[in-house]
């Protein structure tokens, strides 16, 4: 059996959080033994331990010192995983040399998002990409969630080819699957079939650019003036967010959810799904909407033109554009043919390319052929 530890970013809610989650449900367990080590209590911790997963908090601050370098490197020799696989900029780097100084056998790092990206100040960045350059040969192999993060890696870290490797997000079809409108659940929030309902699902941070969706819904609401758009999850700027839709004159038409926990149904009611992120890895809030046979409207930016296909499967717009996101959004919902259209299109993608038992088998590949091979590459799949 193969003893994988992952070493998470953080121990809250995100993607890279579902990432794990979802290894952990459906990785093969005869075959693989999985410990997760999160920086902090949290969401990930409680639904880790309720799958079974052997998880441990291991304090990662202060970033920057000594003192979680040498607690890893600890915890590693405690632990002796055959593979230890890293989430995040932090993490990898801590990792890479933990890894190295406990002799594991294998290093994995995982690419979520741009490091040229993270929405953190000048200098910290600076600080993070120096260390994720210096580090990032000493890791086996650098899974990618997306080709472009791949050809970074290459073309800006100078990272070989044959050390990075892309492998798409997964999502269960089993969860989504495109069916009727969920009536019971615009019942419950006061809105009637006949209404077009646009949603957005993800952490109300900058990053997601749902300020941009705002701008633009004064523009789509001239048009439908019974649109309603669902704002699904919480975050820092869940106040500001509120307070800008109601400055706007947008309370009755932007309903905000919270986290809930039945996107799938979510999902069912909504009649497209909107992705404004100024940057992302290979979204899984888009995976799971094509899923459901929804049409997308997203921004062309990171791994998201890889998923969505301009004029296929939905539209591209650029990021920071609510005048282009309204026009695209306007577009779908005044043509129901292309709409349904772009949702069976979706759905058959995902079908075809991102099914969750094609993600876990490529990652179970990756893990035996690092130790079967004891080799110090990883192939492109």
């Amino acid at each position: 059996m193969i003893t994988v530890l992952h070493l998470a970013g953080s121990g809250g809610w995100a993607g890279g959080e579902t990432y794990l989650l979802l290894l952990a449900r459906y990785l093969d367990r005869e075959r693989f033994r999985l410990i997760v080590a999160s920086p902090e209590p949290g969401a990930l911790v409680e639904n880790l331990r309720a799958e079974g997963i052997e998880t441990h908090v291991l304090d990662m601050d202060p970033l920057g010192s000594l003192g979680p370098l040498f607690r890893l490197r600890n915890f590693l020799r405690e632990q002796q995983p055959d593979i230890v696989q890293s989430h995040g900029s932090r993490a990898n780097v801590y990792s890479r040399i933990a890894g190295r100084l406990a002799e594991t056998r294998a290093i994995v790092s995982t690419v979520h998002n741009s490091v040229y990206d993270y929405p953190i100040g000048r200098i910290k960045k600076w600080l993070y990409l120096a260390c994720d350059k210096l580090t990032a040969p000493l890791a086996d192999c650098t899974i990618c969630v997306a080709e472009s993060h791949r050809q970074e890696l290459i073309n800006r870290y100078g990272l070989r080819p044959d050390r990075v490797v892309t492998i798409p997000n997964g999502v269960d079809l089993t969860k989504f699957q495109p069916g009727q409108r969920n009536r019971r659940l615009r019942e419950e929030l006061g809105i009637s079939d006949d209404v077009p309902v646009i949603g957005i699902v993800g952490r109300l941070t900058d990053q997601k650019g749902h300020i941009y969706l705002l701008r633009a819904l004064p523009l789509l609401v001239a048009k439908f003036p019974s649109l309603r758009c669902l704002v699904v999850g919480d975050g820092e700027l869940r106040e500001e967010l509120q307070k800008r839709a109601a400055d706007l004159g947008l309370t009755e038409h932007c309903l905000f959810l919270g986290v809930r926990q039945d996107i799938p149904e979510v999902l069912a009611a909504i009649d497209l799904l909107v992705l404004p992120s100024l940057s992302e890895g290979m979204p899984y809030a888009a995976l799971e909407g094509m899923a459901m046979g929804k049409p997308v409207v997203a921004t062309a930016v990171n791994g998201v033109p890889e998923l969505i296909q301009d004029g296929v499967t939905g539209l591209l717009v650029p990021r920071k554009d609510p005048v282009a996101l309204a026009q695209a959004i306007e577009e779908v919902l005044a043509n129901s043919d292309a709409a349904a259209a772009f949702g069976e299109a979706a759905r058959r993608l995902v079908e075809q390319t991102y099914s969750i038992e094609g993600w876990v088998g490529r990652m179970e590949s990756l893990y035996e052929s690092l130790i079967d091979h004891e080799q110090c590459s990883c192939t492109h799949d």
